[in-house]
This record gives C-alpha cells, sequence and structure tokens, in this order.
C-alpha cells in the first residue's frame, strides 16, 4: 500500500507584508506595508478571541458531559436505586442534553479548524521556537598570556640552585620534557627556550630600582622559564593530541573545545621546539603536520589582532574562511614558509651544537693538559684555535665558509695569511693550493735578509763618511 506523501498545499498562502501585488500606485508603499501589517495582526487578534472563548465553552460542555455519562451508566448499572433523587432522573432528557452537547462541541472544534485552515502564513507563525537556551559568560574570562606572578618565588630559588645560568647546553633544547621528569632536570631542558618564552606584560610589571634592570630583567627571563615548564608539563598531552591531528574538521572542534590551552601564549612555544625536535630527529612527516597545527594558532592569534577580538572568537570564523579556495591557498603557502624556515633554522641548530661540542672538548682537554693530534707543520690545533682572534675562532667553530671569507676580508693581507699559516699548519684548514702559503715563506726569509743586510749597510756609510 501506498504511503500518503507530505502534504505542501499550507505553503501555498503564506502573507508578505511588503508584498506590492495589490498597491495601488497613489498609495504610498511604507503606509500601506505598515496598514497591512497592522490589519492582519487585528484580524488574528479576533479569531484568537474567538478561538479562546469557543475553547471556554467546550471545556464547560465536556464536563457537562462527562457527569451526564456517569450518571446514564449508573442508572444503567442499577446504582441509580441507591440514590434518593435517582427516581428523579429523566433518562430520555439526559440522553437529548448528551446529545446536544456532543453537537455544539463539534461545531466549535469546526469552526477553530476552519479559523486556523483559513489563517494565513506570515513572518509571526510560520515558525514555532521549540527549545531555547542562553548562556552567559563567565565576566573574568581565562587569560592567555603567561603571568609570571603566578610563580612561587620558591621555585625561583630552587631555580637559581639548579642553573646558575638561564640557558642550558643547545645539546637539550630538542628534548621535551614528560610529567614524570624531575623539576630540575625539566627546567634544565626548558630553559634553552627562554627567549621564546612569554615575557611579563605591563599588569605585572613591578617598579624597578635604577640600576637594577639587568638583575630583574633575568629574574623575569626564569620566572617565564619557570611557567613554561609547569605549562608544558600539565598540558603537554593534550598539545601532542592536537599535534597529531591530521583532518581538519576534527582539529577545529578540538582547538574549540580546548581554546583556552592551546590558544595560550606558552603553546606557540612549544609548538615551535616540537617542529625542530622532529627535524632533527628525521621525522619529516610529522613535522609538516605539526607546522601547519602551528599556523593555524598563529593564523588565529593573527585573525583576532587583526579584528580586535578574543582569538577564541575567532576560531569557526577563521576555519570558514579556509573552505574558501583563495584562502586555502594563502594559509597553504604560509605553512610552506614556515616549514622551509624550520629546516633551515634545524641546518643551522646543528653547526651550533657541533661548534658547542667541539668547544666543550677542546676546553676539557686543554684543562686536562692533552694535546691534540699535531698537524702538517707539527703545530696543535687547539693550542692555534686558542691563539686566533675571536672572529676567526667563531667562523672555524660553526663551520661557515662565508664567514670565514668576511673576517678574512676586514684583516690586512699580512694578517690574514699570518693566522691562515697556522691553521694549515695545525690542520685546520686545508688550502687547495699549498704555493700562497710557500711563497709567502719565501718573502718573510727575504724581509729577514733585508733586515739583517741594513746594519751592515749602514756601516760602511758611516765609515766612509
Amino acid at each position: 500500500m501506498a504511503t500518503k506523501g507530505f502534504n505542501y498545499s499550507k505553503w501555498d498562502n503564506i502573507e508578505l507584508s511588503d508584498d506590492e501585488s495589490d498597491l495601488h500606485p497613489n498609495i504610498d508603499k511604507d503606509s500601506w506595508f505598515r496598514m497591512k501589517h497592522r490589519s492582519r495582526l487585528e484580524r488574528e487578534e479576533r479569531e484568537d478571541k474567538e478561538i479562546q472563548g469557543y475553547l471556554q465553552k467546550t471545556s464547560e460542555d465536556t464536563s457537562r458531559l462527562n457527569i451526564i455519562n456517569a450518571r446514564l451508566k449508573g442508572i444503567e448499572c442499577g446504582e441509580g436505586s441507591k440514590d434518593e433523587d435517582a427516581e428523579f432522573e429523566d433518562v430520555d432528557a439526559l440522553k437529548v442534553e448528551k446529545k446536544e452537547l456532543e453537537n455544539q462541541i463539534e461545531t466549535r472544534n469546526k469552526r477553530i479548524a476552519e479559523i486556523k485552515e483559513r489563517r494565513s502564513w506570515n513572518i509571526d507563525n510560520i515558525c514555532v521556537t521549540k527549545e531555547e537556551k542562553t548562556i552567559v559568560n563567565s565576566p573574568h574570562t581565562r587569560s592567555l598570556n603567561a603571568d609570571v606572578s603566578l610563580v612561587d618565588p620558591d621555585r625561583l630559588n630552587e631555580f637559581e640552585k639548579g642553573s646558575s645560568e638561564p640557558a642550558a647546553a643547545p645539546t637539550t633544547v630538542f628534548t621535551k620534557t614528560t610529567p614524570a621528569a624531575p623539576a630540575d632536570a625539566a627546567s634544565s631542558a626548558l630553559s634553552a627556550a627562554a627567549k621564546n618564552a612569554p615575557k611579563p606584560g605591563a599588569a605585572t610589571t613591578t617598579a624597578i630600582a635604577k640600576g637594577a634592570e639587568p638583575a630583574a630583567g633575568l629574574q623575569r627571563e626564569r620566572l617565564a622559564v619557570i611557567s613554561y615548564n609547569d605549562y608544558v608539563i600539565k598540558h603537554e598531552q593534550l598539545l601532542e593530541t592536537y599535534s597529531e591531528i591530521s583532518d581538519l574538521e576534527a582539529t577545529k572542534n578540538f582547538l574549540f573545545k580546548n581554546c583556552d590551552i592551546l590558544l595560550h601564549e606558552h603553546a606557540q612555544s612549544y609548538m615551535l621546539l616540537s617542529c625542530l625536535e622532529d627535524e632533527m630527529n628525521g621525522k619529516k612527516k610529522r613535522m609538516k603536520l605539526v607546522c601547519r597545527q602551528s599556523q593555524i594558532l598563529s593564523h588565529i592569534q593573527d585573525l583576532g589582532a587583526s579584528m580586535k577580538r578574543d582569538p577564541r572568537d575567532v576560531i569557526l570564523p577563521f576555519f570558514m574562511r579556509l573552505d574558501e579556495k583563495e584562502h586555502y591557498q594563502g594559509f597553504s603557502s604560509a605553512v610552506d614558509d614556515f616549514i622551509l624556515r624550520i629546516q633551515k633554522r634545524a641546518v643551522d641548530k646543528r653547526k651550533e651544537i657541533d661548534a658547542e661540542r667541539a668547544k666543550e672538548l677542546r676546553e676539557e682537554r686543554i684543562a686536562a693538559g692533552e694535546k691534540g693530534p699535531p698537524g702538517p707543520g707539527g703545530l696543535d690545533p687547539f693550542e692555534v684555535l686558542e691563539m686566533l682572534p675571536i672572529e676567526l675562532q667563531e667562523a672555524f667553530e660553526s663551520q661557515d665558509l662565508g664567514q670565514l671569507q668576511a673576517v678574512l676580508g676586514g684583516m690586512q693581507p699580512k694578517d690574514a695569511k699570518h693566522w691562515m699559516k697556522l691553521c694549515v699548519d695545525s690542520g685546520l684548514w686545508v688550502p687547495n693550493d699549498q704555493s700562497v702559503f710557500e711563497n709567502e715563506d719565501e718573502m718573510e726569509s727575504d724581509e729577514e735578509e733585508e733586515e739583517s743586510e741594513r746594519p751592515r749597510v749602514e756601516e760602511l756609510a758611516e765609515g766612509q763618511n
């Protein structure tokens, strides 16, 4: 049996107050619309009063009808003989009254249905609110900025005891802390991110005595490191979960649910270190995904700043913009640029780590009185490196050929050849053309002979005089 289709005829009669089909050219449009709207409201008000009257009468008749039905049932069951007034009950009259009441109720119901069916659909009755909910935000929303004033001063004392310097060795920069790590070790591992950690704002800045700015700045930096460490220990699992979400829709839902944590100031530092760590460890695929997730946070922050709104208010608008091809291409281009910067930074960081390790190894050998293997000229490379100017030392430690050429270009040619000759003899530098330094030796020997001959020439000149 075929099911009956949905009746769409009720949508055929929709009344619009701004309908111009019946507008006379000599009548003002706005006045005509207002009159039509007022007439509709007055008509519906009269109909509502009529329906309300019918419903009230129907309620009264229904009550009377229930009483009649109860009496008729009692008489039929023989219970009426127990009642003193049962002999005065006219059964036929009760049945007639019952029939009249039923007819009246039916007539009123038909009239009510007729009014409702004749009533046109309009903006006021075409929709009905089924559920309504009001949410009032707390007057004090959670801040997205780091507040170092919340750090316990005792924690700062422990930090200073555990590390005399605010920055840790570069070898520990790319090791993220876990909640199981000790507090001192975590502080040491994360202290290298102090430059990425947020600085206290104006609201948390206190008056600093004149001449105490360096010490106060160092203290604020250490407080920022401790604040970042506490944030990572508390929310690392959630940050890792967010970093591994590949679907944009799932990212939107997760970010909207945990916006207070993921849009916090420390989250940017964590995501940056995570990208560098993955690149340093060879996790190329994960690094690219983390870069995209990091750029989502950065773009939301930038969008909120441009709109002068809280970043949490622009999460949904940002993802709506990503649905547009133009905005998505711009976002993808920004992610690719960020990936290139991360890769370049990882290369530079490897050089810095290698240079730092070489420096530490050299200092350990010098402190122990050890000497490195002699170079082609019999010189110790560690001793020669210590003798070099600071600029040359940094160039050799960073293994940057461009920096080395720039430093040598700023020296006098004679000094540059002297230092490079020492580097060649110690094995720090292997030249392509050894004859350059051999010629330099010949020139130096010639100059020494000239210097030794010069006093003898002067003595002969004085004797002739």
